[in-house]
């Protein structure tokens, strides 16, 4: 049965129900049921992801990148100790949100000229925790990857933040990119 989609390139989480011959949620299997995937009817692979129980008879599976990195259907057997064999469709999708070059410059207050040497990172949330991108800035003050690329964003809010030797930064500074 199709049960959804998932992106490309992005660890997808999957939620099911493990049941028996006669209908009955099946509890207890913790992470050791079996779950295989099937990339574009490919023959059976052992799965990589993370595999937990939820309750009640509900499990999760969250897959790897490497799982997700095909467009097309993605099959799922899933088998447990007294449960019966649990079929879904999933098809990987491109994704929706086209992400962007985004430049970010950095400079001093005082003299607005730019500042090279400057490591740069970006944030999902306000604590820093979740990096999604980082480099330093080059003698124009524009931040760059190690290859020289421009941060390349889904659109969104970032939290921007700053650390050179020579500078204390208020951070973090707040970008929207669109």
């Amino acid at each position: 049965m199709y049960a959804d989609s998932w992106k490309l390139n992005q660890a997808n989480q999957v939620l099911f129900v493990m049941i028996d011959s006669v209908g009955v949620e099946v509890t207890g299997l913790g992470n050791g049921f079996t779950l295989e995937t099937s990339k574009t009817g490919a023959a059976f692979q052992p799965s990589a992801g993370t595999k937990a129980e939820i309750g009640s008879g509900w499990y999760s599976y969250i897959c790897t990148v490497g799982e997700a990195d095909t467009i097309g259907p993605i099959a799922l057997k899933v088998t447990g100790a007294g449960a019966i064999q649990q079929n879904l469709e999933y098809v990987v999708e491109e994704r929706l949100i086209t992400p962007v070059d985004f430049t970010y410059t950095v400079t001093d207050s005082a003299t607005t000229f730019p500042i090279d040497g400057v490591q740069v990172w970006f944030t999902t949330d306000v604590a820093g925790v979740n990096t999604v991108w980082q480099g330093l800035t080059d003698a124009f003050g524009v931040a760059r990857d190690a290859n020289g690329n421009l941060p390349f964003l889904d659109p969104g809010t970032y939290y921007v933040w700053r650390q050179h030797a020579s500078y204390i930064f208020a951070d973090p500074d707040i970008e929207i990119v669109s």
